[in-house]
């Protein structure tokens, strides 16, 4: 048996022993309501999507997790899918369980999620600091999950370190992101790996079929998901568009900070813009540090500035 195949079917039933919500799928138009393809063809519910792209009762039907191997850098990504009201507390246990390790820090790293630019010293300095830290703590990193902004720096800087290091080998970093933001091409290309690895198992699965996708692997849309974490949180509210707000994140954090668990938490703020204040005061509000990275770009600079102007503040 394979060791992606043992991996697989560890992942599936901690995910069955949750009973985690399902995805939710919106079921506006019904079969009475039926017309020619002609009179409904560009017909949209409220989310956005087409009439011809719903499920017109009962459960979805995709597989909604499943588990990558990226064989160019020997690195496996374990993915789930699920419904953007799920409980923090379910999440937690499953990457817990999963990775068999309680984190004595939570590092959640955010601000600009598009694309930014730092300067070439600062950069190195944050990619190796944040690594570091995570490291010797045993820490897990919490961030965006998306190829771009602050995502891809944080993904850059885990494989840096695993490349010219051998690090990182361990580290836990979790991307939380929504599905519905994702490209539609991501989404298709997921769904149809988690439904093929399903099939798979269940017919004699290949090392093949747990790859990651080539064409993820290989595409040069800065949106799609970061391929060099170790876990993908996907939450899915039924709408293709908009971001997450910060309440998952937070929630999270709230789980694995509680009495029990002694593990501490930090957020590191690198550039950012508008929504990244809505982390910042949710960190505040809950009493946890937030580290501001001067020189970074956009808010991180304005907060930056009035610390320096306001230090008694």
């Amino acid at each position: 048996m394979s060791a992606h195949k043992v991996s697989y079917e560890k992942w599936r039933d901690a995910i069955t022993s949750l009973d985690l919500k399902q995805c939710p799928t919106c079921i506006l138009f019904s079969k009475e309501q039926q017309l020619p393809l002609e009179q409904h063809q560009n017909e949209k519910c409220g989310y956005g999507r087409l009439k011809s792209s719903h499920s017109y009762e009962g459960q979805p039907k995709s597989q909604n997790f499943g588990i990558f191997y990226n064989q160019y850098e020997s690195r496996l990504t374990k993915f789930i899918r699920c419904d953007l009201r799920e409980e923090a507390e379910k999440l937690y246990k499953l990457i817990q369980d999963d990775c068999s390790q309680k984190p004595r820090l939570i590092i959640s790293i955010y601000g600009g999620a598009k694309y930014f630019q730092m300067n070439e010293r600062l950069e190195k300095e944050f990619m190796r600091g944040i690594i570091e830290a995570a490291t010797i703590a045993d820490g897990w990193i919490l961030t965006n999950g998306l190829s771009r902004g602050i995502g891809k720096l944080v993904g850059e800087a885990i494989l840096q370190d695993r490349t010219l290091n051998g690090g990182s080998k361990d580290l836990v970093s979790i991307g939380l992101a929504k599905w519905g933001s994702l490209p539609e091409e991501t989404r298709e290309l997921l769904s149809k790996k988690f439904t093929s690895q399903k099939n798979a198992i269940q017919n004699g699965a290949k090392e093949e079929d747990h790859e990651f996708p080539r064409e993820i692997l290989k595409t040069t849309d800065a949106a799609t998901i970061e391929r060099h974490l170790t876990y993908m949180v996907l939450f899915d509210d039924g709408k293709l568009s908009g971001y997450i707000c910060d309440e998952q994140r937070r929630m999270f954090v709230q789980e694995a900070t509680n009495d029990k668990n002694k593990c501490y938490a930090v957020t590191v703020i690198v550039e950012g813009g508008k929504n990244t204040l809505e982390v910042i005061l949710n960190d505040l509000k809950d009493s946890r540090p937030v580290v501001i990275i001067d020189g970074s770009g956009r808010i991180a600079d304005v907060l930056s500035d009035l610390l320096k102007r306001h230090p008694e503040r």
